[in-house]
């Protein structure tokens, strides 16, 4: 590899692994506050910031962000009506998918290498079936995993996906392309489990809980497909130019690279 592409593999891994907070990449408030929240559901949204404005200037600086806010007035607007709640859910779930590295990494790994739209419908499909089936399973409480072993395996399966999907799956290989689609449904089970935990831990009101979940389900569909929307044009047109195959693999290393430093995190973090 030369020189030129160590330091570019060095300033992509660099900006996402260290210079993102990706290791806490499904959290939409700070810990301190989903606490509070839990122990105090009948909390006023000033309650909330006035406890907000107590703690460290870390937790301060974050609660006081547009989205923090956006939510917390979602949560605590419990005149709201059905559709409008539902609006702002699904608003919610296009804003957390697209401002996620992680999520936005591992829908790229789907497209990197193109081989046709029927294909990339097929590892969209599944990734959202997956998905959508554990976000509401584990929404409704039917199923619980720690997120002590959700985050770390959402950092992994970005990893494993962008070196499978460039270095092992073969476009001509059948049984590849199907092995690759239930690569992307095992390892969205698991995106599903993330996106869950986001809801359970910001109080709800249990009478919107259920529309809620789909909302924001339908959120994270649209940022989805916008993420490929804005990247496989670039994608297909320059697919067949000759630095591509390198490109990509560059890419891929680099995505790698960056995923396996949000897994040692998150795992640091648990421990």
């Amino acid at each position: 590899m030369k020189i030129k592409n160590i330091l570019v593999l060095m300033s992509v891994v660099y900006l996402f692994g260290f210079g993102t907070s990706s290791a806490e990449a499904h959290e939409l408030l700070p810990k301190v506050i989903v606490d509070y929240i839990q122990e105090h559901p009948n909390a006023s949204a000033d309650e909330i910031r006035t406890f907000a404005n107590t703690q460290d200037s870390s937790v301060a600086e974050k609660f006081a962000s547009r989205s923090s806010q956006e939510l917390l007035a979602i949560v605590k607007n419990p005149d709201s009506s059905f559709l409008d709640n539902a609006l702002d859910f699904v608003k919610l779930g296009i804003e957390h998918i697209l401002s996620g590295p992680d999520h936005i990494l591992f829908v790229l790994t789907l497209v990197l290498v193109f081989v046709s739209f029927t294909e990339v419908l097929k590892l969209v499909t599944s990734f959202t079936l997956a998905h959508s089936i554990t976000l509401i399973l584990a929404g409704t409480g039917l199923i619980v995993l720690t997120p002590a072993l959700v985050e770390p395996l959402i950092a992994l399966s970005i990893a494993v996906m962008a070196i499978y999907s460039v270095f092992f799956a073969k476009e001509k290989n059948t049984m590849n392309k199907w092995s690759k689609a239930g690569i992307v449904f095992f390892f969205g089970l698991f995106h599903g489990l993330g996106f869950a935990g986001l809801l359970k831990e910001i109080a709800i009101p249990q009478n919107k809980f259920i529309s809620s979940l789909f909302a924001f389900n339908i959120g994270i569909e649209i940022g989805q497909l916008l993420i490929i929307a804005i990247t496989l044009p670039f994608i297909f047109f320059f697919r067949k130019s000759n630095w591509y195959p390198k490109a990509i693999k560059i890419i891929a290393i680099a995505i790698s690279a960056v995923a396996m430093i949000w897994f040692i995190q998150r795992i640091i973090l648990i421990v």
